[in-house]
């Protein structure tokens, strides 16, 4: 009788992991579990004298996005838009019809993640963006303890997949009061992208000192400097780029 417990247990182990192997094996569809040296069919364009392991470790099973993905763009020169017109068209992207977007923001702080929905305005000559908050909010608290913080931008469409466009930006966050001589610097590029939301703003100078004055007694302002921004336009495809362009800044 225990023998034919012992089979039986045997037999529902055996169809059990068979079972399992059939599933792993249904899984696989084509691009997952790739074997060594294949490519998968959606691969973004790359230079065919580059070799897998120059962007992707040898430890498969490791393999993140980072690394595998955007290496391989960094890698790569084919397709690559000069530096000057990926600046040109992330700030066509990221002002917007007024000057500014809606982005989320990304924090940390002891190891706990944040999601802000925040409005920036982007300064066209240096890609830095600026945002006003009220005072004692949470991302304040998480960038004043760790000021390295990641943006993403979309624009909404109908099919993603067919109108591509985002942005997504690393880089240091810096938070200014109205002490700081910074403070003004910025929010003379973030106003004219709130003039549009007021109806009647300041127009003569000593208005605009007053409400400037103001602003600066209440609020605090966001200074973003990106390290890496990464554009996803899938409208460059029909001018013969890539829809990933990265751009990083460049250190002295």
């Amino acid at each position: 009788m225990k023998k034919l417990s012992l089979v039986a247990v045997i037999a529902i182990a055996i169809f059990c992991i068979s079972a399992v192997c059939t599933a792993e094996e249904k899984k696989d569809n084509g691009f997952l579990y790739v074997k060594s040296g294949d490519k998968p069919p959606m691969h973004v364009i790359f230079d065919e004298n580059l070799k897998c392991v120059e962007c992707h470790p040898l430890k498969t099973k490791d393999i993140d996005g980072y690394t595998s993905a955007t290496m391989t763009l960094k890698k790569s020169s084919l397709g690559v838009l000069p530096r000057e017109e990926i600046e040109k068209r992330v700030v066509e992207v990221l002002q917007g019809k007024h000057g500014r977007e809606i982005f989320v923001l990304s924090t940390s702080y002891n190891n706990k993640p944040l999601a802000t929905i925040i409005e920036f305005t982007i300064d066209p000559k240096t890609l830095t963006l600026y945002s006003m908050s009220e005072r004692q909010g949470e991302k304040l608290f998480h960038m004043h303890e760790n000021d390295q913080v990641s943006l993403a931008y979309v624009r909404p469409a109908e099919n993603y997949f067919r109108e591509t466009l985002g942005v997504q930006i690393v880089g240091k966050a810096q938070l200014l009061t109205g002490e700081d001589p910074e403070f003004m610097e910025g929010l003379d590029i973030y106003l004219p992208s709130l003039f549009h939301m007021i109806p009647n703003p300041p127009t003569d100078p000593a208005a605009l000192d007053a409400f400037k004055q103001k602003i600066s007694k209440t609020k605090i302002m966001t200074k973003v400097t990106p390290e890496r921004i990464v554009l996803r336009d899938i409208f460059l495809k029909a001018k013969g780029f890539r829809n990933f362009q990265i751009w990083e800044r460049e250190t002295p």
